[in-house]
């Protein structure tokens, strides 16, 4: 365990790994920057992490407690996009079925 106080690697660190897939490049050189000057522990990083996580995807969780609150809006939604798949997957099946000599 490294001390709070002392400079940590953030190429070695599965936090800052997943945090790069997710923030910005200017927000990755900051924490980048944190890593590197000390005084900044694991828990500050897995902070930042998770501040980041709930800000990007708030619309997806939005969306998300909408349609748990109103099953009926879910259930109309899962219906329209049942109809649409429906739709594609006979194309791609006619399609398969076409090239195996099976129209």
């Amino acid at each position: 365990s490294t001390p709070v106080e002392a400079p940590k690697n953030p190429d070695a660190d599965n936090v800052f790994a997943i945090y790069k897939l997710v923030a910005t490049q200017e927000q990755t050189e900051a924490l980048r920057e944190k890593y590197l000057a000390g005084n900044f522990g694991y828990g500050h990083a897995k902070q930042g992490l998770f501040e980041l996580l709930i800000q990007k995807y708030s619309r997806e969780r939005e969306a998300f407690n909408f349609y748990m609150s109103n099953p009926e809006e879910l259930e109309r939604k899962l219906k329209v996009s049942e109809e649409k798949a429906t739709t594609i997957a006979r194309g791609v099946l006619a399609k398969v079925r076409g090239k195996l000599g099976f129209s």
